[in-house]
């Protein structure tokens, strides 16, 4: 027959050693042990997380915390807002209104003499911008020479038959074709005068100089000094500057929400617009449409062409309120966030994002007044996985 062993018997722990009775009394043993050095905050931190443990374990939903714990893990919260609206993000480019641009071309077929701005000059009305050379310019002014020389003559000619009609000497037939002579040669001298100034042709020479009627930014040189060009062919693009617009690029599916008057801002600019004109045909390729909205204020940040983030704020959001985008966090395609419920007590509440501009969430998941954990969310989240 085998005889069974005896067993082992269990060793006795000295009465040094304390009775884990309560859940705090291994935290609570440690931090009073002789020789131990814990910090305040990491024992603060331990003891919120082993905290956290057993309040889950009974059942609680929600993290409770101390005052020194929540100094310690840097805990703060940010009341929720009543929503003023949503905010619709969509890229813009800068622009001007089409009667803001002006293309200077070149009136005769000439050499480009000088080209004398660049891309970015702002110019005044009058001043000169490119200068041209061609034996056009002569011809042109040789017409206007002959059309004064006829115009000196017909003055004297009808000064002279007025002379000899009051001396009786000439018949009244005479001296009133006269006048009707001076009267053409008047407008031909006129003619001939204005076609010159247009065309930029200054005195009996041959070299043209062209200037802006309004003034403005120089946007593109399209002539080169050296190059030929024809009637008609342009050399500088320019606009004014004085009123800029937005040129918004909104999906489709959100245009409905957008109305004329709307309210529209600039990413990490101070700039406001209001939407004057929604476009009616869908852009193809983006099936997106043209909203052009003009600037009222902080149009001095801007350049044209320049591509920024436009935000529209559309209608309000019946019964939403609004909190900072820090404040709200993602875990497995869902969008969550921390509420304090009391003092040093938080829950973790599932949000319903109604639009999110980068800077705030509108949400119907919170009310008014509701405290969000914007600062700490780390530690949170770290003390809710442990559990």
């Amino acid at each position: 027959m085998c005889r069974r062993k005896p067993r082992p018997k269990l060793r006795q722990l000295p009465e040094r050693w304390p009775r884990y009775t309560e859940p705090m009394s291994i935290l609570n043993f440690a931090a009073g042990r002789p020789g131990l050095n814990i910090r305040p905050a990491f024992h603060a931190i331990v003891t919120g997380a082993f905290a956290t443990w057993v309040s889950v374990a009974i059942g609680a939903p929600e993290i409770a915390l101390s005052p020194a714990q929540i100094r310690a893990l840097g805990v703060a919260t940010v009341a929720a807002t009543a929503s003023t609206g949503e905010t619709l993000t969509a890229p813009a480019e800068v622009s001007v209104a089409p009667e803001q641009l002006e293309v200077i071309s070149a009136p005769l077929a000439a050499r480009v003499e000088a080209v004398m701005v660049a891309v970015g000059d702002v110019v005044s009305r009058g001043r000169p911008l490119v200068r041209l050379n061609g034996p056009q310019a002569l011809d042109l002014a040789r017409e206007t020479q002959t059309a004064e020389a006829a115009l000196t003559l017909a003055r004297q000619s009808a000064q002279r038959d007025r002379q000899l009609l009051q001396s009786g000497l000439i018949a009244k037939s005479r001296a009133e074709a006269s006048d009707a002579a001076l009267a053409q040669a008047e407008s031909r001298a006129r003619s001939a005068q204005r076609q010159q100034q247009l065309q930029g042709v200054q005195g009996e020479q041959s070299v043209q100089s062209l200037s802006s009627r309004s003034g403005g930014v120089v946007l593109e040189v399209l002539a080169a000094p050296g190059s030929r060009v024809g009637p008609g062919d342009p050399l500088l693009r320019l606009a004014r500057t004085d009123a800029l617009w937005l040129d918004i690029r909104l999906p489709a599916a959100q245009a409905g929400q957008v109305g004329v008057g709307s309210t529209v801002t600039v990413a990490g600019r101070t700039v406001n617009a209001q939407v004057t004109q929604i476009g009616q045909a869908v852009l193809p390729g983006t099936q997106s449409l043209l909203v052009r909205a003009r600037v009222s204020a902080g149009g001095s940040s801007l350049r044209l062409g320049e591509l920024v983030e436009a935000r529209v704020r559309v209608a309000s959001t019946a019964d939403g309120v609004s909190v900072p985008s820090r404040g709200v966090w993602r875990d497995a395609g869902q969008t969550w966030a921390f509420v304090q419920t009391a003092p040093g007590r938080y829950r973790t509440v599932h949000i319903d994002v109604l639009s999110d501009d980068g800077s705030s969430v509108a949400t119907r998941s919170l009310k008014a007044g509701d405290l969000v954990v914007v600062q700490g969310i780390a530690a949170l989240k770290s003390l809710r996985a442990g559990t």
